[in-house]
C-alpha cells in the first residue's frame, strides 16, 4: 500500500489558511536576483532607489565625482562575493557583500545579496538586518522590501512584518515598493480587503507596478474570482513577461480552474526564470511529485530548500519526493527538518507514518517499523490532523503487524524444529561414531586372526571309531576349534 504524496499544493499550514490554498501565502514570494553584470550592481530599477543614491561617490556638496577608492573597493568586494557564492562559500560571500555595502550604500544589490546568502545559511536574524539596512538607505528599493516581508512570511511572523512595513511607510509614504510589500503581508494574513486596498494605492502611484498586480490577482483568486485574477496576471505579463512571480501565481489560478497541465507549465516557467526563487521550485517540485516524477521533483525541491531553508513545507515535499525514489533515510531526514522548523505541521507526522508503513528501513526489524508507523499516525491525530484515508491506513497497518507477528511465530517454530532436528542428528551421529569405534577394537592376542587356517589334524590324532555298530553321533564343529568357529560366525 502506497499513499499519494502530500504535496505543497494540498498540504495545510497552521492557522486559517484553507487546505487547497495552503501554499498561496507563498505564491508570489520570490528570492532576489542580482544584475547580470558587475557594472549594474549598484543600479536599482527605475524609481526604486532614491535620486542621487551614491554610485561612484559624491563630494561634500553632493556633486557626483569619479569613482572613489572606497567605491572601487566596494565593487571589488561585490565581485568577491559573487565568486565566493558560486564556489559554495556562503559565509565568505555574505562577508564580502556586507563589506561592499558598508563601503558604498549605493550598491543596493550588495546589501540585498548579503541578506539572501544569510537566508541560505539559515541566519534569519542576519538576513533581516541586511534587508533592513538596505531599506534604511533606499526605502523605495522593491526587492529589499519584498525579501524582508517574504522572510517573515516564511517564518510565520506576519504581525511583525506588517508592523515593520507600516512603520517604514510612515517614514517614506511615497515608497511604492513598501505598499506592494504590505499587500503581500496582508494577503498572507488573510486580510483580503486590506490587501486589495493596499494594491490599489500602489497602482494609483504606479499603474505598472507588477508586484502589486500579482498581489491583487492573489486577492481575486482567494475570493474565487478566478477569471478576473487571470486577466490581471495577463496584464502583468504584458508589462513584464519574465517576472517569475507572475507565472507562479498564474499556476495557482490555473489549478483553481482545473487546468493542471497549464498549471504545471506555469510553475515550470517560474522556476526556470529564477533559479533563486524557492517557492517556484517548491510548487513545481510538488506538482512533479504528485505526478510521480520523483527524480525531477527531488531536483526542484532541493533548489527550493537551498534558497529557502526555512520553508517547512518545502522540506516536507522534499521528503515526499525522496520517499518516491525509495531513499528512506533522506526522506526521514527531510521530514524531521520540516518538523524542526514547524512542530505544528501535522502532515509531517502523516508522511512519516506512510514512510514507515511502506518502506524498509535498513537495520530496523519490520515489526518495529510498522509499530513506529502507528505511533506516527497517533501523533498526526494528536496534532489535529484529519484525513479520510486514515482509518483504512490504520487497518492496513494492523493487518501488516498481524501478518508480521504470524510470520515471526512461524519462523520461531521453524527455528525450534530445526534446532531439535539438528540435536537429534548430532546424537545419532555420535552414537554411530561410538558403534564404529567399538567395531574397530583390536582382537585379543590369544585368538588367531579372523579367517586364519589352523593345520589340519593328523590322521593319527583322530579318535578311533567306536567298535559298536551304532552310528556315530554328529560332532558339532568337528575338525574346527572354538576360536575359528566363533570367528566365522
Amino acid at each position: 500500500m502506497t499513499a499519494r504524496p502530500r504535496t505543497l499544493l494540498l498540504a495545510r499550514l497552521p492557522g486559517a489558511v484553507p487546505a487547497a490554498l495552503a501554499a498561496a501565502v507563498l505564491a508570489a514570494c520570490a528570492g532576489t536576483q542580482r544584475p547580470a553584470t558587475q557594472e549594474g550592481a549598484g543600479d536599482a530599477p527605475a524609481g526604486d532607489a532614491p535620486a542621487g543614491a551614491p554610485q561612484g561617490g559624491v563630494d561634500q556638496a553632493g556633486v557626483p565625482q569619479a569613482e572613489t577608492r572606497s567605491g572601487r573597493r566596494a565593487r571589488a568586494d561585490f565581485a568577491d562575493g559573487v565568486r565566493a557564492e558560486a564556489a559554495g562559500d556562503l559565509r565568505g560571500a555574505a562577508a564580502a557583500f556586507e563589506r561592499a555595502f558598508d563601503a558604498d550604500p549605493g550598491l543596493v544589490y550588495a546589501g540585498l545579496d548579503a541578506g539572501v546568502v544569510r537566508e541560505r545559511l539559515g541566519d534569519a536574524a542576519g538576513a533581516r538586518a541586511a534587508y533592513a539596512r538596505v531599506l534604511d538607505a533606499s526605502p523605495g528599493f522593491v526587492p529589499a522590501a519584498q525579501s524582508l516581508v517574504r522572510l517573515e512570511i516564511r517564518g510565520g511572523r506576519l504581525a511583525d512584518a506588517e508592523r515593520e512595513i507600516r512603520a517604514r511607510l510612515q517614514r517614506a509614504p511615497d515608497a511604492v515598493g513598501l505598499r506592494s510589500a504590505l499587500a503581500e503581508v496582508l494577503v498572507a494574513a488573510g486580510n483580503l480587503d486590506g490587501a486589495e486596498e493596499a494594491c490599489r494605492q500602489a497602482l494609483k502611484v504606479d499603474e505598472k507596478n507588477v508586484p502589486a498586480m500579482v498581489s491583487l490577482a492573489t486577492v481575486y483568486q482567494r475570493k474565487k474570482r478566478y477569471e478576473l485574477a487571470r486577466m490581471v496576471l495577463e496584464n502583468a505579463r504584458q508589462i513584464d513577461d519574465r517576472d517569475a512571480a507572475v507565472w507562479n501565481r498564474l499556476g495557482f489560478v490555473e489549478l483553481e480552474l482545473g487546468n493542471r497541465p497549464q498549471a504545471l507549465e506555469s510553475f515550470r516557467a517560474a522556476a526556470a526564470l529564477r533559479p533563486d526563487y524557492p517557492e517556484a521550485h517548491a510548487n513545481y517540485g510538488a506538482m512533479l511529485a504528485d505526478a510521480e516524477d520523483f527524480g525531477a521533483a527531488v531536483a526542484e525541491l532541493e533548489l527550493a530548500v537551498r534558497y529557502g531553508p526555512g520553508n517547512a513545507l518545502a522540506w516536507l515535499n522534499l521528503g515526499n519526493a525522496h520517499r518516491g525514489t525509495k531513499a528512506f533515510e533522506k526522506a526521514e531526514d527531510a521530514y524531521r527538518r520540516a518538523l524542526s522548523l514547524d512542530p505544528k505541521l501535522a502532515d509531517t507526522h502523516y508522511n512519516l507514518a506512510i514512510l514507515y508503513l511502506d518502506g524498509d528501513r535498513p537495520g530496523l526489524p519490520a515489526l518495529a517499523r510498522l509499530e513506529r508507523a502507528v505511533e506516527f499516525f497517533d501523533q498526526y491525530e494528536k496534532a489535529g490532523g484529519k484525513d479520510a484515508r486514515l482509518p483504512e491506513y490504520r487497518k492496513d497497518a494492523a493487518r501488516a503487524i498481524e501478518r508480521e507477528k504470524k510470520r515471526l511465530a512461524r519462523e520461531e517454530r521453524d527455528r525450534l524444529r530445526r534446532e531439535a532436528e539438528a540435536r537429534k542428528k548430532a546424537e545419532e551421529d555420535q552414537a554411530e561414531a561410538a558403534r564404529s569405534a567399538a567395531g574397530a577394537a583390536p582382537v585379543p592376542a590369544s585368538l588367531p586372526p579372523s579367517g586364519s587356517a589352523e593345520p589340519a589334524p593328523k590322521a593319527s590324532d583322530a579318535p578311533a571309531p567306536k567298535a559298536s555298530g551304532a552310528p556315530a553321533s554328529k560332532a558339532k564343529g568337528a575338525g574346527v576349534d572354538a576360536g575359528t568357529e566363533r570367528s566365522d560366525r
